[in-house]
């Protein structure tokens, strides 16, 4: 016996299974357990910062960034810092090279300094796990917003 649908059920049940079956799986950036905002008047924007991790072109630079050095961009330049405990973050080549089989690095740290204008691309510092241990990387990330947003939230 061949079941009979009506034609108006058929087409959005296959696009939603679609759809479905290609839906992203990448975990969201979680809040930050600790921030460390150099905003000035400003307040910290989490999902700006979250937008700019994610923006990035994958390629580890060649630089070797330190905590502290990263800390003082970021203090100097204003801009933000976030922790986490193993933030997972979708990049592939960088994951591998840092010994991770699943795609993911575990971010532990984000240093986002602020941006000049007119820039199109901005640097920002990652401390990872690598190899079992924590190291800092630099990275180019292409989301050159403003983390900060001007005034006082709403609550």
């Amino acid at each position: 016996m061949i079941a009979r649908f009506p034609a108006g059920v058929v087409a959005p049940a296959l696009a939603m299974a679609v759809l479905g079956a290609c839906a992203s799986k990448v975990p969201p950036i979680a809040k930050a357990v600790a921030t460390e905002a150099h905003c000035g008047a400003g307040q910290l924007r989490p999902t700006a910062v979250a937008s700019v991790m994610t923006s990035t072109d994958d390629k580890i630079l060649p630089e070797r960034p330190t905590g502290e050095g990263a800390r003082r961009e970021v203090r100097g330049a204003g801009g933000a810092i976030l922790r986490w405990n193993g933030q997972p973050l979708k990049l592939d080549r960088t994951s591998a090279a840092l010994g991770e089989t699943d795609g993911y690095a575990r971010v532990r740290e984000a240093a986002v300094p602020f941006v000049p204008e007119g820039a199109t691309t901005r640097k920002i510092y990652l401390r990872v796990r690598d190899h079992g241990f924590d190291r800092w990387i630099a990275m180019t990330a292409f989301d050159v917003q403003d983390i900060c947003v001007e005034g006082r939230r709403q609550p």
